[in-house]
């Protein structure tokens, strides 16, 4: 049942609440996570928590000093059959990359030529203190490029300005400038504490099709100690770049790059998100200004925190398409729609999306596109504090993208997936209470959830759209990170994560489908229930019954907290179908040390995988 408009404060939230503190010793999560407001509750849907970072370190790390300018030289190159499945992480133990993960994975296809591929990912480089418990990670943004169709890969890293962290890859072709750009985040962490500063958003661009990358160029500037207290901060997250790649739109070679600014209020709370774009005309050189582009719809953004009744300024998860003609349709979530919360403060999903059609310079007011069923009472949580798939206790998002109809510019898709319906169990306080072991699931939303894949589509340019239409529903099995894009003929094609079994399930496998075709496997089966990095028993003692492997004596302990949120697909000019992925099917042994056993731990890496069809 839907509650009447009830408006409360979220007010003097650190940004520590926003995030969680990063936890390094081992503390019982029945004794830290009870959210005290709903200023602590936002956040647990759209921002990271810092544990999937592992920032703060210690003397004495194992695996040597490494630099970060050594890491950003690493190359090293991988093969395979992309008509089977690829791994093109180069898995060498130079730099630990034989069990460090390779997550978050993005890619695109050169629209004058199918066979070159270029993708990115959050490309982690471990040391860790086994007299303490302490590890540490640089996180670049890492590269992968091939010019035979995904046979053969070349990895490396794309240089940062500042900072000691990037990631959030977003790779983008300039067919009129000749370059390949690549968009990446950029900050400093784990200087003595939790908090995270600098919050950029940066571009840098390769002139020889992915090889060798510039150093990159600061488009949207953050300041202050954004995840942390100070007052005023701005950090910007989850950044994504696109370029108009049709010869005939008169922006034709104008790049898109679009970010969430987080803007914090006194001692740290909480303030605004709204989205932002800037545009480049000369291959990535140079930027305009960032724009806010969110707007303002009273009748669908009617919970307000601090800005000017009806602004759609509580964002985050921007994505952009451009039509043929030049249109540019900008996709984003927001959680402002009081009148869809079941409960209050349940901060139920909508996706908005906004216009233009002058090249970025101004766009329409946002238009609803869908509700979502994905509010802080229709999931179980993880360990560390985020929602979760039932079964496992990986960092979950309804969060799928848009598309654009190539045969038809006025026909556009946005895709997602979540639980279809609201949590029949949820209570007015259960988004309150406790979040214990061994379910964490305060609302008792996790037995029946059963995740599928639902698109919304508009025929007359994003006016208005038919609502949410089932996609594929796996029989029962739950279904998360959903990806899509066009064929040339306009067929629809996704791919997604989707479990075994309905759930629990200790595995999951990776599908493709294809409208009128239907649906097949990509890839082994993920062993996602037991992982060599952000493993579960990490962060608490109060290991998660509910995550496998079912019958293990250890049930619960190795199940992996962050799996890389996203899947990445791509349409080629000759209708081959791209997808990457976070997979876990090798088995390996990590320098770190399992402190309940004194033994090395031995699971499953996250690798970057590929697939052509």
């Amino acid at each position: 049942m839907k509650h009447n408009s009830q408006k409360m404060s979220r007010i003097a939230v650190a940004i520590l609440l926003l995030l969680g503190v990063l936890v390094l010793a081992i503390i019982p999560v029945a004794a830290r996570d009870k959210p005290n407001s709903p200023s602590e509750l936002w956040p647990t849907k759209w921002l990271p928590a810092p544990e999937q970072f592992d920032l703060a370190g210690g003397v004495g790390n194992t695996g040597g000093n490494f630099s970060k300018v050594q890491i950003e030289r690493f190359r090293c190159e991988s093969s395979g059959d992309p008509s089977a499945a690829v791994d093109i992480s180069c898995n060498t133990s130079e730099f630990g990359q034989d069990f460090a993960p390779d997550n978050e994975i993005a890619i695109v296809v050169d629209p004058m030529d199918p066979d070159h591929l270029v993708a990115g990912s959050n490309d982690y480089y471990y040391r860790f203190n086994n007299a303490n418990g302490a590890r540490q990670a640089l996180v670049p943004t890492g590269f992968f490029t091939s010019f035979d169709g995904g046979q053969t890969w070349i990895d490396g890293q794309i240089p940062m300005r500042s900072g000691n962290g990037a990631g959030d890859p977003s790779p983008a072709f300039d067919s009129a400038n000749g370059v390949v750009l690549m968009a990446q985040l950029e900050n400093v962490g784990g200087q003595g504490g939790p908090y995270v500063s600098q919050g950029d958003v940066s571009v840098s661009r390769s002139t020889d099709g992915g090889v060798t990358w510039s150093e990159p160029v600061t488009v949207m500037m953050g300041t202050g100690t954004g995840i942390g207290p100070a007052n005023q901060a701005v950090f910007w997250d989850k950044e994504w770049l696109t370029v108009d790649n049709n010869p005939g739109s008169p922006f034709y070679g104008r790049a898109y790059l679009t970010a969430t600014r987080f803007l914090n209020g006194l001692q740290g709370s909480y303030s605004e998100s709204p989205i932002y774009l800037s545009y480049s005309d000369d291959g990535g050189l140079s930027w305009t200004a960032p724009a806010e582009i969110s707007g303002s719809n009273p009748d669908f953004c009617t919970y307000q925190e601090t800005g000017p009744a009806g602004e759609c300024d509580e964002d985050q998860f921007s994505y952009t398409e451009v039509a043929p003609d030049g249109t540019v349709f900008v996709h984003f979530i927001n959680g402002q729609n009081e009148a869809e919360w079941e409960v209050v403060f349940d901060f139920d999903s909508q996706i908005m999306v906004v216009k233009s059609t002058d090249g970025g310079v101004t766009f329409s007011a946002p238009v609803p596109a869908a509700q979502l069923e994905d509010g802080l009472s229709d999931m179980p949580y993880s360990v560390i504090r985020r929602q979760t798939v039932w079964g496992h206790q990986i960092r979950w998002t309804s969060v799928g993208n848009i598309a654009v109809d190539p045969t038809d510019g006025n026909h556009v898709t946005v895709i997602w997936a979540d639980r279809g319906s609201a949590n029949p169990n949820a209570t007015a306080d259960c988004i309150f209470a406790a979040r214990t072991a061994p379910f964490y699931d305060p609302c008792d939303a996790g037995p029946g959830t059963d995740l599928d894949v639902f698109r919304s589509d508009s025929f007359d340019g994003g006016m208005t759209w038919t609502g949410r239409t089932l996609l594929d529903d796996a029989g029962g099995a739950s279904q998360w990170f959903v990806w899509s894009d066009y064929k040339s003929d306009g067929t629809l094609v996704a791919a997604w994560d989707e479990d075994t079994a309905p759930a629990p399930a200790d595995t999951f496998v990776h599908v493709l489908w294809v409208e009128g075709a239907g649906k097949q496997t990509l890839g082994p089966e993920e062993n996602i229930d037991v992982s060599v990095t952000h493993w579960a028993g990490q962060y608490t003692t109060a290991w998660p019954a509910i995550c496998g492997p079912s019958g293990s004596s250890t049930e619960g302990k190795f199940c992996n907290v962050f799996h890389g949120d996203y899947t990445g697909l791509a349409v080629g000019p000759d209708d081959s179908i791209n997808v990457v992925w976070t997979g876990l099917n090798a088995l390996v042994t990590s320098p770190q040390v399992d402190f309940y056993t004194g033994n090395l731990v031995e699971a499953y890496r996250q690798d970057a995988m590929f697939a052509r069809r």
